[in-house]
């Protein structure tokens, strides 16, 4: 979610370019605010927490974070490397029902107005494209085709994470500051769930099958032999 403040939207525009530049293939790290990342996988993906870490009640004023505050393991190159073939392979065995769909309650947006702002995030010359309509179960309506992004003027994504670069026009700047006209109505473009969290239209399936990847290991079957039934239980978002 977007919070109220800029220094918030700021934050996630530097932890997204870093995102990005961390997927190239000659990536070896990743930089930005990690705790907000960790603590977003905490919040949605219970199978990948921590056994001995579970939430804690926050006091008040405390931030999200603390609820999840404890003594993390020692660091080794075999543990690690153990984990990483754990975590792969425990986001390709994710179900619909071990998700939390809705860690922030049924309606964030109508506290956080913020929230269905769709534009530019910035972080001075960092800016990242911002658009709810891609999480819209996290919001308690039913997921369907999101909007097309926006075009940058500039985009460069080598295998180096060198030179990486991505711009856009200046007068995406102006949308942050009006956010009746920049925010995604919910009634007009879904609807609420009404049974399950993990609803989807009858067509995001194919659409997201298309624009991403079913699973992070590779897959003995190709992807067109993926039936509906075998995406409601691997592909999850």
């Amino acid at each position: 979610m977007v919070g109220e403040y800029a220094w918030g939207a700021g934050a996630l525009a530097y932890l997204y370019r870093q995102l990005g530049i961390a997927s190239r293939a000659e990536a070896k790290g990743v930089s930005g605010c990690l705790t907000l990342l960790q603590c977003w996988i905490y919040d949605h993906f219970p199978t990948l927490r921590p056994t001995r870490l579970e939430p804690r009640e926050l006091e008040q004023g405390q931030a999200g974070a603390f609820r999840w505050r404890g003594t993390a393991p020692r660091s080794s190159k075999r543990r690690d490397a153990q984990m990483l073939a754990y975590c792969r392979q425990a986001i390709d065995r994710l179900t619909p029902q071990s998700v939390t769909w809705t860690p922030y309650g049924r309606s964030p947006h109508l506290t956080v107005r913020r929230t269905l702002y769709q534009g530019l995030l910035r972080f001075a010359e960092i800016a990242e494209y911002y658009d709810p309509t891609r999480c819209l179960r996290q919001l308690g309506y039913v997921q369907g085709v999101p909007y097309p992004p926006e075009r940058p003027l500039v985009v460069r994504r080598p295998a180096s994470t060198l030179g990486y670069s991505l711009s856009y026009h200046s007068v995406y700047d102006s949308y942050w500051n009006n956010l009746g006209a920049h925010s995604v109505h919910l009634d007009v473009f879904s609807t609420q769930i009404r049974r399950r969290p993990w609803e989807f239209a009858e067509n995001y399936m194919t659409w997201y099958i298309r624009h991403s990847h079913p699973h992070i290991l590779s897959d003995s079957r190709p992807v067109d032999d993926i039936s509906d039934a075998d995406t409601v239980s691997t592909i999850i978002f």
